[in-house]
């Protein structure tokens, strides 16, 4: 596998849902990107592998899809362009300013090797080797859930002979539907090939707290429900050793000497979000002793129990977010699932907040309401929600909640790159500008888009009104201990509302303020001055264009 490196003046973060890196501006951050997914698109779309940071400026040398790395018969190769269809032009699109392998701009596929250079715009990354230890997780991942066996290709005997037995556990722990009986099969492997493992633990430490004893193992015995382990060797593991090998322990402690531990081996369990725990072995019968070839199996098998504790923890969370999605708007289960993730409670805390704030609702619904049965204004309403949902979250919005048959969209700053946005700030047009611009995209595709349902579906238009404002909001968890409301507040949410009640029949209307922000874009027509309850005289604009 290959990984890109970045040069010193921006760095890379992971984000796990979806799966993708992005480009950041802060230096001191992660310096390296694995290529994990073939084929690995880098652009400014939300659907690349790596976005690249995204502002009028830097559009002008980055595509949306700019290039992309696939793989054919082991070996790498970078291409210019979409690597699918666009769609507004119904074929693959080169990208604005070309792409540059070792400073020659590529006119076709051409094959990628560890030392090349690559300049995208200008951003410039190196091609390295990837630094795997001993399994690559994703393939292991891969293997275990298709049950598919892999073809492996090691140079000599003896690293065959390990690999295979290592896939054998692989297969073996795929036919197993527990976790604790997965668990229990890998500490089982453990004892039988570590001759020194007699006694063996996973140990967790969730969210920093004591070690505890998630699963315990004797050899030639079995499941230990009462396991008692050496804190001391933790204590060194867990503060400045990546591995302990104790081989003879010459200066035992007093519990060391009670449970007659005589050697010792330990290797972190580490998970996406730092240290999950330990794999802990020691020998009591001072009959043998751990070795460096134990180190290697033990660093593995921690690899794979590592695997197995994030699988469920995922599957947790999985199970977690469609239950909540039951009672809960989208943008609250996304931030209770996050804090569960890391271990949090939720918290009655706010914060605030560049956003643009979008309110849509149908025009003459009412009269719809009148005049049809409920099952009728159901069947309006369903389809209503989904499309105007969807064209929220297509431009990097959430729904903030439903009031009748109004929608309200919220688009953060804070979702954009680090160098576009200072996320805090009173005084920042451009984090402005670019919230304002996707809340006027997807409210242009919210009309388009209904008016193509209704004139299919009912054969006749019911025109939308939306109004947008953006400005510094209130965001976080409101309420009370019983019932949270993720949500924002403040006078950007109240002028969009009132903007919204302005607005035409497929209308997009908005202050003044910001039609300064979306004017490069978008084609804006004095609505005139209007009285807004609470905001006095405002000069309304519709857009147009």
């Amino acid at each position: 596998m290959i990984q890109l490196k970045s040069d010193s003046s921006f760095s890379f973060y992971w984000r796990t849902r979806p799966p993708q890196w992005r480009l950041s501006g802060i230096e001191s951050g992660q310096k390296t990107a694995l290529i994990r997914a073939l084929p690995f698109i880098i652009g400014r779309a939300e659907d690349c592998h790596l976005i690249l940071p995204d502002s009028v400026e830097l559009r002008k040398t980055t595509s949306r899809w700019h290039c992309h790395i696939s793989e054919k018969g082991g070996k790498y190769f970078i291409n210019d362009g979409s690597f699918g269809i666009v769609p507004e032009t119904g074929a693959k699109k080169p990208s604005v300013s070309g792409t540059f392998r070792n400073g020659q701009r590529i006119t076709g596929p051409e094959e990628l090797k560890p030392g090349d250079s690559l300049a995208i715009g200008h951003w410039n990354f190196r091609v390295e080797k990837a630094k795997n230890f001993l399994i690559d997780i994703d393939d292991v991942l891969e293997t275990v859930q298709s049950g598919k066996r892999s073809t492996l290709k090691p140079k000599g005997r003896e690293s065959h002979i390990g690999y295979r037995r290592l896939h054998d556990l692989l297969m073996e722990l795929s036919r197993f539907e527990n976790m604790e009986d997965s668990l229990s099969h890998l500490l089982a492997f453990a004892a039988k090939k570590i001759p020194a493992a007699q006694a063996l633990a996973i140990l967790s430490n969730d969210r920093g707290a004591a070690f505890s004893a998630r699963l315990a193992w004797k050899k030639d015995f079995g499941r230990l429900f009462d396991f008692k382990f050496s804190s001391s060797l933790l204590e060194r593991l867990h503060v400045s050793e990546p591995f302990l090998l104790e081989q003879r322990i010459s200066d035992p402690t007093t519990s060391q000497k009670f449970q007659n531990i005589t050697s010792a081996l330990l290797v972190p369990l580490r998970g996406w979000r730092g240290k999950l725990g330990a794999l802990y072995m020691d020998n009591r019968k001072g009959d043998k002793i751990f070795t460096e070839d134990d180190l290697y199996l033990a660093t593995a098998l921690g690899g794979l129990i590592s695997l197995q504790l994030m699988t469920e923890k995922q599957i947790f969370l999985c199970r977690l977010e469609e239950n909540l999605k039951q009672y809960f708007s989208s943008n609250v289960v996304r931030r209770l699932v996050e804090e569960a993730g890391d271990g949090k409670l939720p918290e009655l805390t706010v914060t605030k907040k560049t956003a643009a704030i979008l309110f849509v609702d149908i025009n003459g619904f009412s009269e719809f309401c009148r005049a049809n049965s409920p099952e009728e204004i159901s069947g309006l309403l369903n389809p209503y929600f989904r499309l105007m949902s969807e064209c929220v979250h297509r431009y990097g919005g959430y729904v903030d909640k439903f009031i009748g048959d109004a929608v309200m969209g919220v688009f953060e700053a804070a979702g954009l790159p680090a160098e576009a946005v200072v996320a805090g700030t009173k005084d920042n047009p451009e984090a402005d500008s670019l919230c304002s611009l996707r809340a006027v995209r997807a409210a242009r595709d919210m009309i388009k888009v209904w008016r193509g349902w209704t004139n299919s579906e009912l054969g006749k238009a019911m025109p939308l009104r939306i109004g947008i404002d953006t400005g510094r909001v209130v965001i976080g968890n409101i309420g009370f201990s019983g019932r949270m409301e993720y949500t924002a507040l403040g006078d950007t949410v109240n002028l969009a509302a009132r903007l919204q009640k302005l607005a035409g029949p497929d209308g997009i209307a908005l202050s003044d303020a910001g039609r300064l922000l979306i004017e490069k874009e978008f084609r804006c027509e004095d609505g005139g001055e209007r009285e807004v309850k609470g905001f006095g005289t405002v000069k309304v604009w519709d857009i147009k264009g």
